[in-house]
C-alpha cells in the first residue's frame, strides 16, 4: 500500500472522530462530526459512515455528492480524505453495519449502541466514501514548511 495511504490510516486510526464536510443543495458548506470506518481495497480506501438519513443531509449528497474528510489532533497532525460519497441502498446498508463494526476497537463499533433497530431501521443509513486524494501531514513537517505528502487516485 502506498505510504501516503498507510499515513493516513495511522492518523485515523489515532484520532477516530473526523470532519465531514459536504456542500448543500445552495453550494453552502455543511460540516459534521462523524466515526468514518476505513479499509484497503486494494491500492485504494474505501471509507464507511454510520448515519441518520435526514433530509437535509440527504439532499446534499444528492445535489454533490462529493465530501471531504478532515482528521486533525491537538498535536496539529492532519489527514485528509476528499471523496466521492454516496448513500447506500437499503439492500447494501447491512455491508456497511459490518465493516463499522469489524474493527477493533476505537475505529470499529457497535452501531446498535446508536441504531438499535439495526441496518434496515429507518433510524440508520450508511455513506460509501472513495477518496480521489488523501493528503497527510505532521506537526513536525508543518513546522518546517514542508508540504502535504498527497496521493491520488489513478
Amino acid at each position: 500500500m502506498d505510504e501516503v495511504l498507510r499515513s493516513f490510516l495511522t492518523t485515523a486510526g489515532r484520532i477516530v472522530y473526523a470532519t465531514l464536510s459536504t456542500t448543500d443543495a445552495h453550494r453552502r458548506p455543511r460540516s459534521r462530526i462523524v466515526h468514518p470506518v476505513w479499509e484497503e481495497d486494494g491500492e485504494r480506501l474505501v471509507g464507511w459512515v454510520g448515519s441518520r438519513p435526514s433530509r437535509l443531509k440527504r439532499g446534499s449528497l444528492e445535489a454533490f455528492p462529493f465530501a471531504s474528510c478532515l482528521y486533525w489532533d491537538p498535536a496539529h497532525d492532519v489527514a485528509v480524505a476528499d471523496c466521492e460519497a454516496r448513500w447506500l441502498p437499503p439492500g447494501e446498508r447491512a455491508l456497511a453495519w459490518e465493516r463499522l463494526s469489524a474493527p477493533a476497537p476505537p475505529m470499529g463499533y457497535d452501531p446498535a449502541s446508536i441504531w438499535p433497530n439495526g441496518p434496515e431501521g429507518d433510524d440508520f443509513a450508511a455513506i460509501r466514501l472513495d477518496p480521489w486524494r488523501v493528503q497527510t501531514r505532521g506537526a513536525a513537517a508543518m513546522a518546517a514548511g514542508e508540504p502535504y505528502a498527497v496521493w491520488r487516485r489513478r
